[in-house]
């Protein structure tokens, strides 16, 4: 039986889409080499087992770079969805860092390579610890898998749908950011409040130097309290992800 190398270009293209934006697949931190390496291996033990159809009216070049951009670009969605969802989850540690007075105080993201604040990398990496505890990483190969169901080759439309979808998935990115955040923040706001009635009844306490040890405190107090329900949450939260993921693949077929 010969080796299907169509096959295996098709899903090598849509595959690298899904290294490029997802998460995991797209760290900074796992060498160039050993990326290739996997997509390669990947790709190759998939095209024995994805039926793929490739059109017999892709002769020219320019159908043949038609199909490069849209295997591409089937892949980067996908990805793109999973990755927007860590972005949220880091933005609400940002939110937490900046009522905290930790602001200012930046460390590497494992994920990306780039400073964030620290309470925004605390976020990111227990993110990214449940996603794999949920398979998550299985999952994007999965989808991109199942995508050739709905999205053959060259089958892919960009219409107003895919757009809603993808709008419904920014709205949710800031709303699970507040929801993160929310707690954290509310308590410290109203330790800020009471710092506030407490200078002005007691006007010889410095509420300064004793408000930013307190902020401190409580925050972690706070976080350490909400560790087991964040927990429970990234997991409801992916779920709800790979949702989304499964509407923004049929949305492009409309």
């Amino acid at each position: 039986m010969a080796f299907a190398w169509d096959n295996f270009f098709i899903i090598f293209l849509r595959m690298s889409g899904l290294f490029i934006s997802a998460p995991i697949f797209s760290s900074n931190q796992i060498p160039v080499r050993i990326k290739i390496f996997a997509l390669l291996i990947i790709s190759f033990c998939l095209a024995y087992a994805v039926p793929v159809t490739f059109p017999e009216s892709a002769q020219s070049a320019f159908h043949i770079v038609t199909i490069m951009g849209m295997e591409l670009l089937v892949g980067c969605a996908i990805g793109f969805v999973s990755n927007m969802i860590f972005a949220g989850i880091q933005l609400a540690g940002q939110l937490m860092d900046m009522q905290m007075g930790f602001g200012i105080v930046n460390v590497v993201d494992p994920l990306s390579g780039t400073q964030v604040p620290l309470l925004g990398n605390f976020t990111q990496v227990m993110t990214l610890l449940i996603f794999l505890a949920v398979d998550g990483h299985h999952y994007l190969i999965q989808s991109v898998v199942n995508s050739y169901q709905l999205i053959p080759v060259m089958g892919m439309h960009l219409t107003g749908h895919f757009m809603d979808q993808l709008l419904k998935v920014m709205v949710y990115v800031f709303a699970i950011a507040i929801k993160i955040s929310s707690p954290l923040v509310l308590t410290v706001l109203t330790a800020d409040i009471a710092m506030g009635f407490i200078g002005r009844t007691v006007p010889q306490m410095n509420v300064f130097i004793v408000g930013m040890p307190l902020k401190i405190l409580l925050g972690f107090i706070c976080l350490l309290m909400l560790v087991p329900v964040y927990a429970w949450l990234f997991e409801t939260i992916f779920d709800t992800v790979f949702a989304f993921i499964d509407a923004i693949v049929m949305s492009v077929t409309l």
